[in-house]
């Protein structure tokens, strides 16, 4: 029996130029929007960045779902603080993230 060596030829061909890794990386993550999840989620890392050192050491973002953050507080007095905030709380969000992409903040005493 002969083996095809067609399948194995066709492995072999080149396919065009090689190309860097980080160009490769780039139009993946472009092309999946990648690029805005990766921002949207760095919401976690910069929280502070983000609303300041005073909200900060008080809440904490916990998850996002769609378009909602979830964010756990220090109690209730700050809950209904935030609350009446959260205009411009999104406003620093989404200018942080560069699009409009969180549309409402929940928030939850821990």
């Amino acid at each position: 029996m002969e083996k095809d060596l067609s399948t194995d030829d066709e492995l072999r061909k080149p396919r065009g130029k090689p190309q860097d890794i980080g160009s490769v990386i780039q139009r993946f993550v472009s092309d999946c929007d990648m690029a805005l999840k990766l921002k949207k989620y760095s919401i976690f890392n910069h929280w502070e960045e983000i609303v300041g050192a005073g909200i900060s050491s008080r809440t904490k973002p916990e998850k996002i779902s769609r378009t909602m953050l979830y964010i756990s507080v220090t109690n209730s007095t700050w809950a209904n603080e935030l609350s009446m905030m959260s205009g411009q709380l999104l406003q620093k969000i989404n200018s942080y993230i560069g699009e409009d992409v969180i549309k409402e903040l929940r928030f939850k005493v821990k």
